[in-house]
């Protein structure tokens, strides 16, 4: 591994919620506490489609920032809907795809917004080459999945949703910043962290087993906002779709 770039994949064109990714979060957009937080894992980038590019090609995007940046390798891909990404569990699965021999690393779909993919660059050219659909390439990894080698991270758990897809989504989240500082700062690990917002035990989501924990990648601190989701969906988690 050379030089690990995050790609934030973001537009201003979203259909559900306009322009979510400028959504004001506590004073910062929803896309600059991606950012910050994407920026303890390696160098960020955004990428945000051109005038000459069709904006639901997500992965000709990705292949145009690599093609751009050829020290870059892996890839880190996350985006920019997801102002709760927890930057101590991607820097434990970059830990873990640099020890392995596999083409593409990711965590489990069910778990929208804590979502991270880390690939090759070479996975990246290749899906680039030969990925057909449209549901391919607007999703980026697909192609990837089913042709080269691939290791999925399961968390432990219910399927909250984590990103911003509707306007309660973003309420949520503004009540979740409001209420926890740790929240507005990212600290590492803490939206993982068994007794914040969903915990049910004291372990971290992801099976440790899996993926060993580094210990210099921060510690478990307890989120004061877990009350703030049991009175906004009256015991019903916050569920992904």
């Amino acid at each position: 591994m050379s030089s690990p770039l995050v790609i934030i994949q973001a537009r201003d064109t979203s259909t559900r919620l306009p322009s979510k990714i400028n959504a004001d979060i506590c004073g910062m957009s929803m896309l600059a506490h991606v950012v910050m937080r994407a920026s303890r894992i390696a160098p960020v980038i955004v990428a945000k489609p051109s005038d000459q590019e069709d904006e639901n090609d997500v992965l000709s995007r990705y292949a145009r920032v690599a093609r751009a940046n050829p020290e870059v390798d892996p890839v880190i891909r996350v985006t920019g809907d997801c102002p709760l990404l927890d930057s101590g569990l991607a820097l434990g699965l970059l830990d873990r795809y640099s020890a392995g021999s596999i083409d593409i690393l990711g965590t489990s779909p069910s778990f929208d917004g804590l979502d991270v993919e880390i690939f090759s660059r070479t996975a990246l050219r290749t899906a680039d080459m030969f990925a057909q659909s449209r549901r391919d390439r607007e999703h980026v990894t697909p192609w990837m999945k089913r042709h080269l080698l691939y290791e999925e991270i399961q968390l432990r758990g219910p399927a909250l949703r984590w990103s911003v897809d509707t306007e309660d989504g973003l309420e949520f989240v503004r009540s979740v910043f409001q209420a926890c500082e740790h929240c507005r700062r990212g600290v590492p690990h803490h939206t993982n962290s068994a007794t914040s917002i969903g915990g049910y035990d004291r372990s971290p989501v992801w099976d440790l087993h899996q993926l060993d924990e580094p210990s210099n990648r921060g510690g478990l601190v307890e989120c004061t906002a877990y009350d703030i989701l049991m009175s906004r969906t009256q015991e019903t988690p916050y569920v992904s779709k």
